[in-house]
């Protein structure tokens, strides 16, 4: 599901300081917000509204290294939301775009279709397509491949369902402190694919969101809501 404009703005935001905190430190980034403030009038807010200044900004503050910032940007953007990100020679402002496009998309293609939705038997091939799709978005193929190989040293992926708590703590083993980040990016992935209502709550982990997705799925067949139908 595609976010509201002022998350999407907020979480540019966000993956722009974690890029450059990353790399340099929190001083930096706020160095850098006060210099957009003083020579561009550009607020923290409204960096958004102004991607060709801010890249510009970023080549005069950071040289060389403001490529990488793009791209690290760029890459955190689309775990936050589950995109499978691919690096090339693109500006921030294209990889936003394109992001903004795809979750446009997903808005589309999770309205009312004439499909059938996606039931509790659909969600052990679901959770396993999300995780390895979030990873893959994360750190490209290459990496993802290590990762995966990690992954099934301890579970299995045809068996993770069985093995969830085993498969949470070799999560957070890999990632460490960014375990946190890959755990909303999945869970959000998860919520995109059952065309479930997604809202992220700081400090939930992927459990959670696993439990609530499958007691909505319940609810579904309750209820049953099998198939929407579009409006073409």
């Amino acid at each position: 599901m595609a976010a509201p404009d002022d998350e999407f703005s907020t979480a540019l935001v966000e993956s722009m300081d974690d890029a450059i905190r990353s790399l340099l430190s929190q001083d930096v980034v706020d160095a850098f917000h006060s210099s957009l403030l003083e020579k561009q009038s550009i607020a923290t807010q409204d960096i958004p509204k102004h991607l060709p200044v801010i890249s510009n900004a970023l080549k005069r503050y950071f040289g060389p290294s403001s490529e990488m910032i793009e791209n690290a940007t760029a890459q955190r953007l689309y775990s936050k939301y589950g995109l499978e990100f691919h690096k090339d020679s693109s500006q921030l402002l294209d990889y936003v775009e394109k992001a903004r496009s795809e979750l446009s998309a997903a808005t589309i293609s999770s309205k009312p279709a004439a499909v059938d939705l996606p039931l509790k038997n659909d969600f052990d091939r679901i959770f396993v397509e999300s995780v390895k799709e979030t990873i893959e978005g994360l750190l490209g193929k290459d990496q993802a491949k290590l990762a995966f190989r990690l992954l099934e040293s301890d579970v299995p992926f045809n068996k993770l369902m069985n093995h969830l708590p085993t498969f949470y703590s070799t999560l957070n083993r890999i990632f460490g402190k960014d375990s946190e980040r890959i755990e909303t990016a999945i869970a959000r992935k998860l919520y995109l694919k059952l065309s479930l209502e997604f809202t992220e709550t700081p400090k939930v982990e992927l459990s959670r969101y696993v439990q609530e997705a499958l007691t909505k799925l319940e609810q579904r067949e309750r209820h049953g809501l099998f198939s929407i139908s579009r409006t073409e």
